[in-house]
C-alpha cells in the first residue's frame, strides 16, 4: 500500500495522461530555446541532460525562489543549515554542503552569464525570469567558473520592443505581504531598458518561542535590478546591467527532535531542567530560546556585457563586479536556561550564543567566441578570470569561547572550449577541453590564543569532454558522452584552525561521468520524451564532518576517498489538449560513498566505531568508522514531479479560468553524511494547487488563489545530532521549512 498523498498524486497523472485529445484540435508543444551549449538551441537538440523551463510555466508553478527551482528538475536536491552559508546545492547526490569560506560549490549558479562565488549569494527572490536551465553532469568545457556536477543557469528578461509594466501583489494566511513591480522597454531606436523591484514582509514566522512569546523563522526582504541595452553601432550591443538587495530573518531556530531519558545538558544538566516546557518529537515546532537567532544579508552587483559582431562570428564580453555581506547570530544551546548564571554564581546571565560577519567582492570578466552555427563545424571558446575575497569573523561566548577573524583569497585563470565536428549529416563529434590555474592564500588571527596563521597554495588542472551526437530522424536525437570535473583545493577554516590545518589545504575534488540520453518529440509535436542515463565517480570528495575538540562542537572539511553515483532520469512535458500541458520529471539515482576508512562516528555510536590506532599500533584516542558501502546522505533513490497546467475558455466572460496543480514526492534521506540512524527523514510529497482568472483579450490583469502543502504533509529540511552537547548522547534538533505547513495566499497581477 502507498501512502494516502503519493497515491493521490499518482492518480492525479494517471488521469491526466490518459485524458483524450480531440482530433480536431492543433495541438503543440511550444518550443523551448536554450543556451545551455553557449548558442541558442532548441532544448531538443541539445546533447545534454538539462531540464528547462519557460517564463509560463515559472509562473504556473510559483517558482518564487532559488530553492523552489527543485520543482523543475527531480534531480537537484537543497541542502539547507541554520546559516546560509551552510547551505548548498545537489545534482544527482553530489553538492557541498561545507562551512568553510574558502571552499566552492560542486553546483554553478549562473545568473545572465554571471556565476555566483558561493551557493549561499543564491538564497534569495527570483524575480522577471525568462528561462531556468538546470544542466547536470560536469559542465566545466562551456562554462568559466568550475561545475563539477552541474550547473543551475537563470536567464533574467531583456527589454522588449513595446513598453511593458507589470505589478504583482499578495497577502498569504501566514500573514506574508509581498509586491513586484516590472516596467520595460524602448528608450530609443537604439536603446532600452528592464526594471524590476520587489518587497516582503513575513515578519512573524512558524516556529514558537515560549520564552519570549515570539514567532520566528519569519524574514523581511526587498531587491531591486535594472537593465539599459545599448546598440553602439550595427555590430556593437552593450548591456548594463546592476542588483541590489537586503534581507532580515530570525531564521532558522532548530527544534528538539528526540532526547534520550539518560541525556544531561553538558553531562550534567538534566532535561527536565534545561528543556521545561519543550516536548521533543519529530512534529515539535516550539523552542524555549534566551538568545536571539536572526541573520541580516546585504548584497549587491554591477557589471557591462559586450556583444560584438566579428565576421559571422560572435565576442562576447562579460565583466562584474559583487559584494556580499552577511551577518549571522545563533543561540548555539537553544534553551532559556540560565547558563552564565550557573557558572558564575548568579554574577552575570545569559546563554551560549555564536555569530559573526561574512564580507565577500569579486570581481570577474569572461570572453567567449562563438563561431556562426554551420553543418560541418561550429564552436565555442572563451578566457575567464576571477578575483575574489572572502572574509570571516566569528565569536562565541561566553562559554567555551572563540573569537577569530579570517581572510582568504582565490584568483583563477581559465582557457575552455568546446567544438562540434559533423561526421555524416546526422551525426556529429562533440570535443571539449578546459585547462585552469588557481591560487589560494588565507590569513588567520586568533584574538583568544594570539595564533597568527598565513600561506598561500596554487594548481593547474585540466578536464575534457568527448561525446557523440546522432540524430535518428527529425524528431528523435540520441547522445552520449565521457566527461571529467574538477573542483579546487580549499583551506578548512573553523575555530580549530591550526598550523596543520594552514599548512595543508583540502584537496581537490575530481569526476569522471558517462551519459547515454536521447531528445524524443512524439505524438505530432504533442509529446516530449528525455531519458538519461548516466554513471560518475568523485574522487576526493570534499565533506563536512563533526567532531569534538574540548568539549566543543567543531566542524571540519575531509576528502572522502570515492563516491559514485548512477540512475536514470526522465524529462517530459505532454500538451494533453489544446489548454492542457503536462510538465514533469523522475529521477532513479543511487549515491553511494565506495571509500571513506576513517570517518567520524556519529555521538553515542557503538556499533562499527573503533579506535583509531597510530603508526606503532597505539590508540589515538579518536574513533572512527569505515562507511564503504553507505548512501550517501540527503540524496533521495527516487523521486518525481509533475505539474499540469489548464486554461479553461469562458466564452461569455472577459476572462478565462486557469488551473495548476504541482506535486513533488520523495524518497527517505538521511541528512547525515555518517549514516546517523536518527537523522532519517521519511518518504513525503507535496501538492500545491492555484487557480484563478486571467483576462482572455491581452492578460492584463489576474487574479490567483493559491494553497502550498495542499495535504498539510509535515517534513523537515534537516536532521542533526546534537549529542555533543548532550553527554554524547545521539540527542537530535530538527529545522522546519516554511512549506512545512499548509498555507494559502491571494494574488493580484495587471499588466500594461
Amino acid at each position: 500500500m502507498c501512502k494516502r498523498i503519493r497515491c493521490a498524486g499518482l492518480a492525479f497523472v494517471g488521469a491526466i495522461l490518459t485524458g483524450p485529445v480531440l482530433a480536431s484540435e492543433v495541438v503543440y508543444l511550444e518550443e523551448i530555446v536554450v543556451t545551455a551549449t553557449k548558442r541558442a538551441q532548441s532544448v531538443q537538440d541539445v546533447p545534454v541532460a538539462v531540464s528547462a523551463v519557460d517564463e509560463s510555466t515559472i509562473e504556473a508553478m510559483r517558482i518564487d525562489e532559488f530553492t523552489d527551482i527543485t520543482r523543475i528538475s527531480p534531480s537537484l536536491t537543497v541542502n539547507r543549515g541554520d546559516w546560509a552559508t551552510n547551505s548548498g546545492f545537489s545534482l544527482r547526490g553530489i553538492g557541498t554542503n561545507v562551512f568553510s569560506i574558502n571552499i566552492e560549490p560542486s553546483v554553478a549558479i549562473v545568473v545572465d552569464d554571471v556565476p555566483l562565488v558561493r551557493s549561499s549569494q543564491a538564497f534569495s527572490d527570483l524575480l522577471d525570469i525568462e528561462r531556468i536551465e538546470v544542466l547536470r553532469g560536469p559542465q566545466s568545457t562551456l562554462f568559466g567558473k568550475n561545475a563539477s556536477a552541474g550547473v543551475v543557469n537563470v536567464v533574467t528578461q531583456a527589454p522588449g520592443e513595446e513598453f511593458d509594466f507589470r505589478f504583482r501583489g499578495g497577502y498569504t494566511t501566514d500573514d506574508e505581504f509581498n509586491v513586484a513591480l516590472t516596467a520595460g522597454g524602448p528608450l530609443s531606436d537604439s536603446a532600452g531598458f528592464r526594471l524590476s523591484a520587489f518587497v516582503k514582509d513575513r515578519e512573524d514566522g512558524h516556529i514558537d518561542n515560549i520564552t519570549t512569546g515570539e514567532e520566528l523563522d519569519g524574514n523581511e526582504s526587498w531587491g531591486v535590478r535594472g537593465k539599459l541595452v545599448f546598440d553602439l553601432s550595427d555590430r556593437v550591443t552593450a548591456t548594463v546591467f546592476g542588483e541590489r538587495s537586503e534581507s532580515e530573518s530570525t531564521c532558522c531556530n532548530a527544534t528538539m527532535r528526540s532526547v534520550p531519558a539518560n541525556a544531561a545538558f553538558l553531562g550534567f544538566l538534566p532535561s527536565s531542567l534545561v528543556l521545561a516546557g519543550i516536548d521533543p518529537s519529530p512534529d515539535n515546532t516550539t523552542i524555549a530560546s534566551d538568545d536571539l537567532t536572526a541573520d541580516e544579508s546585504d548584497a549587491w552587483n554591477a557589471g557591462l556585457r559586450l556583444s560584438i559582431d566579428i565576421g559571422e562570428h560572435e565576442l562576447l564580453s562579460v565583466t562584474a563586479y559583487n559584494e556580499w555581506d552577511y551577518q549571522v547570530t545563533r543561540d548555539v544551546d537553544g534553551t532559556a536556561f540560565d547558563l552564565l548564571a550557573l557558572f558564575t554564581g548568579g554574577a552575570a546571565s545569559g546563554g551560549l550564543v555564536q555569530g559573526g560577519g561574512f564580507e565577500l567582492e569579486s570581481l570577474s570578466h569572461e570572453f567567449r567566441l562563438i563561431s556562426p552555427a554551420s553543418d560541418t563545424f561550429e564552436y565555442v571558446a572563451g578566457f575567464y578570470y576571477s578575483d575574489v575575497d572572502y572574509g570571516r569573523n566569528f565569536q562565541r561566548g561566553p562559554l567555551f569561547a572563540a573569537n577569530w577573524v579570517a581572510d582568504t583569497g582565490t584568483e583563477m585563470l581559465a582557457l575552455y572550449g568546446q567544438g562540434t565536428l559533423s561526421i555524416t549529416d546526422a551525426t556529429a563529434l562533440i570535443l571539449g577541453a578546459r585547462v585552469q590555474d588557481e591560487e589560494i592564500s588565507h590569513g588567520f588571527d586568533n584574538a583568544l590564543s594570539g595564533v597568527s596563521l598565513s600561506g598561500s597554495d596554487s594548481e593547474t588542472a585540466a578536464t575534457f569532454k568527448v561525446g557523440v551526437q546522432h540524430f535518428v530522424n527529425d524528431d528523435v536525437m540520441v547522445y552520449g558522452s565521457v566527461s571529467s570535473g574538477y573542483k579546487g583545493q580549499g583551506y578548512d577554516i573553523s575555530s580549530s584552525f591550526n598550523q596543520s590545518t594552514s599548512d595543508n589545504s583540502v584537496g581537490n575534488e575530481d569526476s569522471l561521468a558517462f551519459e547515454v540520453g536521447m531528445k524524443g518529440t512524439f505524438l505530432d509535436g504533442r509529446l516530449q520524451f528525455n531519458p538519461t542515463v548516466f554513471f560518475a565517480t568523485y574522487d576526493d570528495f570534499q565533506a563536512q564532518q563533526a567532531r569534538i575538540v574540548d568539549n566543543n562542537v567543531e566542524l571540519g572539511i575531509t576528502n572522502v576517498g570515492e563516491l559514485e553515483t548512477y540512475g536514470l532520469e526522465v524529462d517530459f512535458q505532454a500538451a494533453l489538449t489544446e489548454n492542457l500541458r503536462l510538465v514533469g520529471g523522475i529521477a532513479f539515482i543511487n549515491a553511494e560513498i565506495k571509500e571513506f576508512a576513517g570517518a567520524d562516528c556519529w555521538p553515542g555510536q557503538t556499533t562499527g566505531c573503533v579506535e583509531l590506532l597510530d603508526s606503532a599500533g597505539m590508540g589515538t584516542g579518536r574513533m572512527a568508522q569505515d562507511l564503504g558501502g553507505e548512501d550517501l546522505n540527503n540524496s533521495p533513490d527516487f523521486k518525481f514531479t509533475v505539474s499540469a497546467e489548464y486554461l479553461l475558455p469562458l466564452e461569455n466572460l472577459p476572462f478565462d479560468g486557469f488551473l495548476n496543480l504541482s506535486y513533488q514526492w520523495q524518497d527517505d534521506v538521511n541528512f547525515s553524511l555518517l549514516a546517523d540512524p536518527g537523522s532519517e527523514q521519511e518518504s513525503y510529497g507535496i501538492a500545491n494547487l492555484s487557480l484563478g482568472i486571467i483576462d482572455s483579450v491581452s492578460e492584463r490583469y489576474s487574479v490567483t488563489l493559491f494553497v502550498n502543502n495542499l495535504f498539510d504533509e509535515d517534513y523537515v529540511s534537516s536532521i542533526a545530532n546534537f549529542g555533543g552537547l548532550w553527554g554524547n548522547n545521539p540527542t537530535y534538533i530538527q529545522t522546519f521549512p516554511r512549506d512545512a505547513e499548509r498555507y494559502a495566499g491571494l494574488q493580484l497581477g495587471i499588466r500594461f
